[in-house]
């Protein structure tokens, strides 16, 4: 048996003891007290005793972990500002908001431009340059261009940002 439940324990058995000696001092002086009631006090008086001595176990004293200032933590593409830019603007390709599909497929087709200058970039492969084609096009209606998926976005940032070194 814990230590905890013996205390509790022991002053239900006091606060029972009590109310039993009420009992009794009552009854020599001609007052009659429910025993069960007066029992039943005694024991909830004993119970809100011992919790209201009861202490609670406090847990040790814990350090937070220092805290980590170095960028290293982040992925490699993500210390570039114009990818973290593009993060943010890709956030809002929805319809109906600030970047649309058809504004992402314009994005990339900025990044593919400017990769295009490095004479070492292997080619574009077929969708990713099917997509651009697309963007560059002057008739939206013409060249649809569906919703680009998440899989799909970062095999195009990959493939972007391998420029053959």
């Amino acid at each position: 048996m814990s230590a905890g439940l013996r205390s509790l324990l022991l002053h239900a058995v006091v606060g029972a003891a009590a109310a039993l000696a009420v009992v009794a001092a009552c009854a020599l002086a001609g007052l009659h007290l429910s025993l069960p009631t007066m029992v039943a006090a005694g024991l909830a008086t004993g119970a809100a005793i011992w919790l209201l001595r009861l202490e609670p176990s406090r847990a040790d004293q814990l350090d937070s972990p220092p805290l980590d200032l170095d960028v290293d933590y982040a992925l490699p593409h993500g210390q570039d500002i114009r990818v973290r830019r593009l993060e943010d603007m890709i956030h809002g390709a929805q319809p109906h908001r600030r970047m649309t599909a058809r504004t992402l497929a314009r994005t990339l087709a900025d990044i593919a431009a400017e990769r295009e200058l490095d004479p070492q970039a292997p080619p574009l492969s077929a969708p990713l340059q099917d997509l651009v084609d697309r963007a560059r096009h002057e008739d939206p209606e013409a060249a649809p261009i569906r919703a680009i998926d998440r899989r799909t976005l970062h095999r195009h940032l990959r493939e972007l940002s391998n420029t053959g070194e």
